[in-house]
């Protein structure tokens, strides 16, 4: 899936995915690809991005995130 994580100042990653760990307000949720819609929002904790390849880690304080078919959009502070 297409995943992109940006800040007011920047974009922090644009890039795929196999699974991406939200900190979400009710407790952690996992995405895969073509997730239900979804919008949260988002608390202190970290981004968690898990590909063949790699595990990326984003420590956020605050933000949301959009799930549409196979793109995840995340705003963050």
């Amino acid at each position: 899936m297409k995943i992109s994580i940006h800040s007011l100042e920047k974009t922090l990653y644009e890039g795929t995915g196999k699974v991406v760990s939200l900190p979400a307000g009710e407790g952690e949720i996992s995405i895969l690809d073509h997730h239900i819609p979804l919008i949260t929002i988002l608390k202190k904790g970290d981004i968690k991005i898990k590909d063949e390849a790699e595990n990326l880690n984003f420590p956020i304080e605050s933000g949301f995130a959009e799930v549409s078919g196979d793109k995840v959009t995340i705003l963050i502070k």
